[in-house]
């Protein structure tokens, strides 16, 4: 009896009985790359990190709250630059995980003030130490200057209205 390889999803198109895709022009346009970079980080940091049951936007959110006690859901938005329901979700989460609380303002009973939870910090100071090695392991893949180009040039990418 003869043995045949399965197929898998992740095998490469040829092993799969496939034509590779042409990606045409898309792999010349940087926000195609930078998006590609993202997912790929993203999904290794989900594996990596997926014993905390955080996401790196989770994780911001969180960082951010611990690291400004009081913070509002609008400042949040804000300081991530997205609109206040996209924030909504992840602080409903954060909340029901209890990791974090939060409080209304008393200057403004429409709003709510966050905080980390004692939990919450735990979780953080655990979960920042395996983050801390895992973006060090993303780092290792460029050289010193490489890394700190990079940084430059996706800062430079972010800022408003930034001439050439």
């Amino acid at each position: 009896m003869k043995h045949r390889a399965r197929k898998h999803p992740s095998d490469p198109p040829a092993l799969r009985g496939e034509r590779a895709v042409d990606f045409d022009e898309l792999p010349t346009y940087v926000g195609y790359q930078v998006r590609r970079a993202q997912a790929k980080i993203f999904a290794e940091f989900e594996a990596t990190l997926g014993s905390f049951d955080f996401t790196p936007g989770s994780f911001g959110v969180l960082t951010l709250i611990r690291a400004n006690p009081g913070i509002t859901q609008v400042a949040l938005a804000d300081a991530f630059e997205v609109d206040k329901s996209t924030i909504s979700p992840v602080i409903v989460r954060l909340e029901g995980r209890g990791l974090i609380r939060r409080e209304v303002l008393q200057r403004d009973r429409r709003c709510h003030a966050l905080f980390v939870t004692t939990a919450g910090a735990s979780a953080f100071v655990a979960a920042r130490e395996q983050i801390r090695t895992f973006e060090a392991g993303i780092a290792a893949r460029l050289s010193k200057s490489e890394q700190r180009e990079l940084a430059r040039l996706l800062a430079k990418l972010t800022r408003s209205g930034a001439s050439p």
